[in-house]
């Protein structure tokens, strides 16, 4: 029998349209539950390899991780199930319409924000691969049971759809956000790799049946291209497959050596020339103080007044400091790692150090010879550069272990070309901007995460292995990387955005509950309320009340309804006589039942509850006898919360009692959304944090990291505060090279008390 399409649009499902809707549900029950036991499967051995690898021990976190993992693996398989039936089962009772339209308007809760996000990563890359036959796709099903064409959206196997399949999956489980994260990675390579086959077996029967036959997807559906089958098992999808940025090629170094030396014709910033001239000037002052690691200064190379030069010092040419350079650039000495990761020892004298035994291996004997102190800037104004970097900024120790192989690098380059302190297009310094922006901070915690770390350090490998003297790799290294930190910020910025939307919730309930607070204190203040009353007031009427505020605002005629019957209630416990108490208060049944469940009060539980307070109307002038069952009210609202209050939410805190300069509060007032501070951290170290909003309620500025998380929520006055506690560092640059140069001014001039 074949169905036309002729019959789509009159608002009819096809005949016979039940068998076929079942034998889809069982084909899409059957492919996507291979896809989700994949899925676990491949995240239960990427887990166990971490475990076998940190070679952790029983109650690692690691462990655990596993552990509950693999407790919660039935049930996630379940639910994910159960899940995609119940999508099958709305779309197809949308045959029968309803008046009981009930829209979701709760919030998510900031726990389950990242997941999310990681929803939307599926479904991003469902459309990526598949969006024009899942169109096809979506259009049949609205053809199959009859519907309009705008009902596509509500199909049951959209990208959308099959992305919010493991987020359902995943909810109420006791599972940690990186095993969530790992899993999402998981599935949506699997999904990714069967969704072409799972349409094709979903559309053959509705074609079959003659359902919008003409319609015919170009294959977007194709698989994602893959390496050669030797390399790749079908049977075992890769866990994380390697994402290709889209972009132009970099060019070779041949080219970049074209294209930089028009960097000679670069004038130098005017800011830069005088922050490089003042720093010098301290070094100049401080260096003599110091170690110098062996070398003697250059003006000691002529003999005392005016005797025999046989024992004067020659300086260091340019060609013999890059050859020493370059027999340390391959492999970093102990001496030095050490120095980047103590504070007592600066990486510029060691660095010295072992330039000094690098010499005597190739035959320079080192008291023999000085270095100019045009490279000896260089070598020291890196050294502490790296100093500050080491110190200040949020790496972990693989993340520090990598930067410290850059010392030598761009030691070198400083002695090449000195324009990498005065021009901000230098090559050298944009590629430790990038490398820095993916690393800091960067704890590996997700698959996204590892992979950008992995990349940074093929960065770092590259220049080690590739620098001899042309600055032109710093430049095709650095549009490499950066080409991929662009594909990764699309990751960020949408969690940015998940972390915008939580916190602008978050403000609306808090405002909507500052506002069902101050309703209540203006009823009830001064009030001796039996205790069933006051529970009553305070956990369901002012949650069911910032409800309404949020949903339907305060002019609303609900809301007034709302109020008026809190006035009723309050007047009726006024009465002397018990029966009329009681009975005024039970014609209220219907809107108390409707107050309770709101909070999922319903049936029995809300029947005992006005039974309760039915009951305690009857002795409620005995309870008023006795005041000490309710605190005394406070007349500064914004000081204290009524007796009535839930909780101890502050929405106005107590200005006077911070400490912060007038200024700063003026300058943090007009600070612009997307500028940067960095944060101090646990540690100690400071961490580079970005105002991404803020909130038109309260005026609070929210913070996330470079992840896009979100990390600090304040007002401006306590941003004052923390500034003059010295918890955060506001920079006048916007690049981690130029804020480390000012941070080596600083130190510089805190040596010498300036």
């Amino acid at each position: 029998m074949a169905l036309h399409t002729e019959n789509s649009s009159n608002g009819k499902p096809m005949q016979g349209y039940e068998a076929l809707f079942a034998r889809i549900q069982s084909v899409a029950a059957n492919r996507l539950g291979e896809v989700i036991a994949q899925s676990i499967s491949s995240a239960d051995k990427y887990l166990y390899d971490i475990c076998q690898q940190d070679q952790t021990t029983i109650g690692s976190p690691n462990i655990e991780n596993l552990r509950l993992f693999r407790s919660a693996s039935h049930a996630i398989e379940r639910q994910f199930l159960q899940a995609l039936g119940l999508a099958f089962s709305k779309f197809q009772q949308k045959i029968k319409p309803s008046d009981d339209v009930s829209a979701d308007l709760s919030l998510v809760d900031i726990e389950d924000m990242d997941d999310v996000v990681n929803a939307e990563l599926v479904t991003e890359a469902l459309q990526r691969n598949f969006s024009d036959v899942l169109d096809v796709t979506s259009q049949r099903f609205c053809a199959l049971l009859g519907l309009s064409k705008d009902e596509h959206a509500s199909t049951p196997l959209t990208d959308k759809s099959m992305a919010e399949f493991l987020r359902v999956a995943l909810a109420g489980l006791e599972v940690t956000p990186k095993v969530r994260a790992t899993l999402f990675r998981c599935y949506e390579s699997t999904l990714v790799l069967h969704t072409a086959d799972l349409l094709e077996e979903i559309n053959a029967p509705m074609v079959a049946a003659g359902i919008l036959p003409h319609l015919q997807a170009a294959r977007s559906s194709r698989k994602p291209e893959q390496t050669p089958a030797t390399s790749v098992r079908r049977e075992s999808p890769s866990v994380y497959p390697e994402r290709v940025p889209v972009a132009t090629r970099p060019q070779s170094p041949a080219q970049h050596s074209a294209e930089y030396s028009t960097m000679n014709d670069m004038p130098v910033g005017v800011a830069e020339n005088a922050l490089f001239d003042e720093i010098c000037n301290y070094l100049h002052s401080w260096r003599p103080q110091h170690d110098r690691g062996g070398f003697a200064p250059e003006q000691q190379t002529n003999a005392p007044n005016g005797g025999s030069p046989s024992n004067a010092r020659r300086s260091l040419s340019k060609n013999e400091m890059i050859s020493l350079l370059s027999s340390m650039q391959g492999v970093l000495s102990d001496n030095v790692s050490s120095a980047m990761s103590t504070s007592d020892t600066s990486v510029s004298t060691m660095l010295k150090s072992e330039m000094l035994n690098s010499a005597r291996n190739m035959g320079i004997p080192p008291e023999s010879v000085s270095i100019m102190r045009e490279d000896e800037d260089a070598l020291d104004l890196v050294g502490m550069l790296f100093d500050v970097l080491m110190s200040e900024r949020d790496f972990r120790d693989e993340a520090k272990t990598m930067m410290s192989r850059l010392v030598v690098p761009y030691t070198k380059a400083a002695v090449l070309d000195r324009r990498l302190f005065l021009t901000k297009a230098h090559p050298a310094r944009k590629l430790l901007n990038v490398l820095t922006e993916a690393i800091e901070g960067n704890q590996g915690d997700g698959p996204q995460e590892r992979e950008l770390l992995s990349k940074a350090e093929g960065t770092v490998e590259k220049l080690v292995t590739e620098f001899n003297e042309d600055i032109a790799v710093f430049e095709m290294l650095e549009q490499e990387l950066r080409a991929f930190l662009d594909q990764h910020r699309r990751r960020i910025d949408l969690a940015e955005k998940r972390a915008k939307e939580a916190q602008r919730g978050q403000d609306r309930l808090e405002h909507a509950r500052a506002i069902a607070q101050k309703a209540l204190d203006e009823r009830c203040q001064g009030r001796d309320l039996p205790g069933t009353f006051q529970e009553f007031f305070s956990r369901y009427w002012t949650h069911h009340l910032s409800m309404l505020a949020l949903r339907e605002g305060e002019d609303s005629l609900v809301w007034d309804a709302t109020l008026k019957m809190a006035d009723d209630l309050l007047a009726a416990l006024a009465f002397n006589n018990p029966q009329i108490r009681t009975e005024a208060i039970a014609d209220k049944r219907m809107q108390l039942e409707s107050v309770l469940a709101s909070s999922g009060i319903l049936g029995e539980p809300a029947t005992a509850i006005i039974g309760k307070l039915l009951d305690s109307s009857t002795h409620s002038q005995q309870e008023e006898s006795t005041p000490a069952s309710a605190p005394t009210a406070s007349s500064d609202a914004s000081a204290q919360p009524s007796k009535l209050s839930e909780s101890n939410l502050r929405m106005v805190f107590n200005k006077d009692a911070l400490d912060y300069d007038a200024q700063d509060v003026e300058f943090f007032k007009s600070f612009s959304i997307g500028s940067w501070l960095q944060l101090e951290g646990s540690n100690g170290s400071f961490t580079p944090v970005k105002l991404a909003w803020i909130s038109p309620i309260s005026s609070r500025l929210m913070f996330v990291n470079r992840r896009g998380v979100r990390v600090l929520v304040v007002s401006v006055e306590e941003l004052a505060q923390m500034k003059k506690q010295g918890k955060l560092i506001v920079h006048a640059q916007d690049n981690v090279f130029e804020q480390t140069m000012d941070r080596v001014l600083d130190r510089l001039k805190s040596d010498f008390g300036g």
